[in-house]
């Protein structure tokens, strides 16, 4: 079997309340495609992450039970806006899963947005302002951290202070792996340059892609840190078809399903490859030559199956 090691697939944890029928939500397709995708070869499966602005399953909970379903692949976020969360819930139930999955965790971790009257009201109705997400978010991080090391943490925070607090389970990995997202945002590129193990974006061009990556390498050589050590994943939306046309109807029907906003402004927002299977190895190498070295493929039909297929037969063996 060929092991497609910079290569993960996102998990339809929205798809299935999007596409549910009368009869409610095929949540096992999601185990499906996660124990597909493992025989398949891949290294890594995925769930986002919303709570009311864009309804989908819980990803922790759905992320333990892909955990306990699998036993090769990575299991990751991707990506989870851990301001909405305590720091202290968060690290504990990434922890656990962590040593459900053997040591397979990663956390994709975002700051979301604020140009939307949906994602204020998905802040106020857990009790966190909007405007406060971007520093909730980096002091998250600095307190998962310090509770994965198992050892008493005292955190003097401006939202998240904390006086000798120790969890159990420790992660089976050393620490979490987390990969910060951010496309064009100074703030973001910052945050990556300073506390990520991996930059994630969804840039809709290679120009793009390398101006942020500059940014990042710069920042973190003023940090002093190594940006060597930061990897670069791309998160790209797919629709397969030889029929151009039909795939970018199709495309935006999902597009519009998925975030009430149609293709031809979602397009310019983030990457999407809609067509014949070459139009996308062409787009991936093309990143892959601008530094991209890790790939989560979001697939953006009802078919998700069908999809995951043609991507693993007709794109994947031509890629260099």
């Amino acid at each position: 079997m060929a092991l497609f090691n910079n290569f993960g697939v996102l998990l339809p944890t929205r798809g299935v309340l999007v596409y549910a029928g009368s009869n409610g939500p095929r949540v096992e397709q999601t185990w499906q495609m996660a124990e597909t995708a493992e025989r398949a070869g891949y290294d890594s499966v995925w769930v986002g992450d919303s709570i009311t602005s864009k309804p989908r399953m819980e990803p922790l909970t759905a992320m333990a039970a892909v955990a306990a379903r699998t036993s090769r692949v990575r299991v990751g976020t991707a990506v989870l806006l851990n301001a909405l969360r305590h720091p202290v819930h968060l690290a504990h139930a990434a922890a656990t899963i962590d040593n459900i999955s053997g040591g397979r965790t990663v956390l994709g971790l975002g700051a979301g947005r604020s140009n939307n009257p949906m994602f204020v009201d998905e802040h106020a109705a857990v009790g966190v302002p909007i405007m406060e997400r971007a520093s909730r978010m980096e002091e998250s991080i600095h307190v998962m951290r310090a509770l994965w090391t198992g050892e008493p943490v005292n955190h003097d925070g401006e939202f998240y202070p904390l006086e000798n607090v120790a969890l159990e389970p420790t992660p089976v990995q050393p620490s979490i792996p987390l990969w910060i997202s951010s496309n064009w945002v100074r703030r973001g590129l910052s945050r990556v340059a300073g506390l990520g193990d991996a930059w994630i974006t969804n840039v809709p061009s290679t120009d793009l892609f390398t101006r942020c990556w500059d940014r990042i390498e710069q920042q973190a050589g003023e940090m002093g840190r190594d940006p060597s050590g930061i990897g670069r994943c791309l998160y790209i939306s797919v629709n397969l078809n030889d029929d151009t046309n039909a795939a970018l109807a199709e495309g935006d029907q999902f597009m519009q399903a998925y975030y009430s906003v149609p293709y031809d402004i979602i397009s310019k927002q983030l990457l999407c490859v809609f067509g014949p299977p070459q139009k996308c190895i062409d787009a991936i190498e093309a990143y892959k030559e601008a530094g991209a070295s890790y790939f989560i493929v979001r697939f953006a039909s009802p078919n998700q199956m069908h999809q995951l297929t043609r991507f693993t037969e007709e794109v994947l063996p031509h890629l260099t």
